[in-house]
């Protein structure tokens, strides 16, 4: 009789050791977040649901076009918003249009004219971010830039809507 109590206590904590494993890896590399606004459209709508990478923040594995998903300390909730441009950089806004590193972006993705005069240098640990939806963001062109300890996601994948699910 203890033999079959011991099998099932085992079993039990197989599971929950299963279970917690992963737990653990959805948390660092498919943790889910719903976008709020209008912002990122119409790469992600209001109401999306996508599935980002903690560890991505972590090791630093986003590059300028990289969707992140950050927390602006001016702001009540976390934003969702298209890197840039990185460290040591530099960012020309002018005219509606963006350079980065004097090369002028070529942004299909962008919905609306890129209000703004902006001259600077990405600093150290910082990244430079802004919205698809130009008229509709608030983004690196009101708050500044971005540093990457405030970083805790890259988008990798819109699942929800179910047919609209994308790879980033």
């Amino acid at each position: 009789m203890g033999g079959k109590k011991n099998k099932a206590i085992w079993e039990w904590g197989q599971s929950i050791l299963e279970a917690g494993v992963i737990l653990l890896i959805m948390f660092f590399f498919l943790w889910p977040a719903k976008v709020e606004g209008i912002s990122m459209s119409p790469s992600v709508q209001d109401g999306d649901r996508v599935a980002i990478c903690r560890f991505a923040a972590y090791a630093g594995l986003y590059d300028r076009g990289d969707l992140v998903v950050f927390d602006e300390q001016d702001y009540d909730e976390n934003m969702i918003k298209r890197v840039i441009a990185v460290e040591g950089d530099t960012v020309y806004i002018t005219n509606g249009e963006v350079y980065v590193n004097g090369e002028l972006l070529d942004e299909d993705y962008v919905v609306g004219e890129t209000e703004g005069e902006v001259y600077l240098v990405v600093p150290e640990d910082s990244v430079f971010v802004m919205g698809d939806n130009r008229e509709h963001s608030t983004d690196s062109r009101i708050f500044g830039t971005v540093s990457e300890s405030e970083i805790y996601g890259r988008v990798i994948l819109r699942f929800y809507p179910f047919n609209e699910i994308t790879i980033f």
